[in-house]
């Protein structure tokens, strides 16, 4: 599972709203639950991250700086924004590969470079190839991170991320498969329900049904809003309504988004009750339309939050338990996808 693509970069978030961080604000430690603590005799560390209300930002230090970068599994690979190259210490090699995201191809190049090391909470990281992007568009609304930790990284530390206690855990290398099967048997033993994912061409899927209509999701923190691709939706018959949003991706925007109030949301057999969903064209080589890796659209992270989701990155497996409130807020005026 452990694939590195250095350049190949898809990064997905719908962003509402406007928030403010401080790269340099520091958590106090907090306790530990069952599955920290097991975690922590398995040789991981842990981060605390920092939820705006849209996303998980990881404070981090690198060549002796601080920054932050937003957990990510919808990017394969870890994505540094160009403004924070400096910022962070690092220098880029431009390469002739065009950057291309959820709205498609740009005009903009890849760089790269290579973090050599960086600490987040009681962990250090090493040796991490990161590409290089524009700038996001409308990046006030993201909380102007320096990057995106994306899915390679969070496999190949064998992470578990935990969204109900904002924890990220990590280690120098994956763990045996034994660490799996003890955190299936914690979390389901309080209540969560396990989602097997599938790793294909450099994204998780989860099986899903919206309004009964059989499809595949892409698995998305960085995604806030859950989004359904135009043609999915014209095809699936789902309803949709005009709202005054405008959408940001790396390099490209885009002013026509819609909404679904869809009457049935499926993730494997978990159910997601009163959801809504942004309808708007996407990329159809991220989405790798009309291919058996074919997907509807993304699964966002306002609904994994709101269920709380716990993530096995060795496994493959994601963990859902049932949120005490419902409703979600539509797309204000101001939304932004990162891809």
């Amino acid at each position: 599972m452990n694939r590195s693509r250095p350049i190949h970069v898809c990064q997905a978030a719908l962003l509402v709203g406007v928030f403010f961080f401080d790269s340099s604000f520091c958590l106090a430690a907090v306790r530990l639950d069952t599955l920290g603590d097991y975690l922590t005799r398995k040789g991981y560390g842990g981060a605390q991250l920092v939820h705006s209300g849209k996303f998980f930002h990881l404070p981090i230090h690198t060549n002796g700086r601080p920054g932050h970068f937003v957990i990510d599994t919808g990017t394969p690979g870890t994505l540094i924004f160009r403004s924070s190259v400096r910022e962070l210490g690092l220098t880029e090699t431009r390469t002739n590969a065009y950057v291309r995201g959820a709205l498609g191809v740009t005009n903009e190049r890849y760089g790269r470079s290579m973090i050599h090391s960086f600490e987040a909470g009681n962990v250090t990281v090493r040796h991490v190839p990161v590409a290089i992007a524009p700038d996001l568009g409308g990046s006030a609304s993201y909380g102007r991170p320096n990057g995106l930790l994306g899915l390679r990284e969070l496999m190949k530390f064998g992470a578990v991320l935990d969204c109900s206690r904002r924890m990220l855990y990590l280690r120098p290398s994956r763990p045996s498969d034994d660490v799996s099967a003890d955190i299936k048997k914690i979390v389901e033993g309080h209540g969560w329900k396990a989602v097997h994912l599938t790793y294909t061409r450099d994204h998780l899927r989860v099986p899903a049904e919206a309004d009964d209509f059989y499809c595949h999701f892409l698995v998305d923190t960085g995604t806030f809003v859950t989004a359904l691709d135009r043609s999915f939706a014209d095809r699936a018959r789902i309803s949709t309504r005009g709202v005054s949003s405008m959408v940001h991706g790396v390099g490209r925007s885009s002013n026509r988004v819609e909404l679904a109030n869809l009457e049935s949301l499926w993730v494997g057999n978990y159910e997601v009750r009163g959801a809504l969903a942004a309808v708007l064209s996407m990329d159809s080589q991220m989405l790798y339309r009309g291919t058996p890796s074919e997907a509807a659209g993304l699964l966002g992270v306002e609904y994994l939050a709101a269920n709380s989701a716990i993530f096995d990155f060795v496994s493959g497996t994601l963990y859902l338990k049932p949120r005490t409130h419902r409703g979600v807020s539509a797309p204000s005026r101001n939304v932004a996808i990162v891809r």
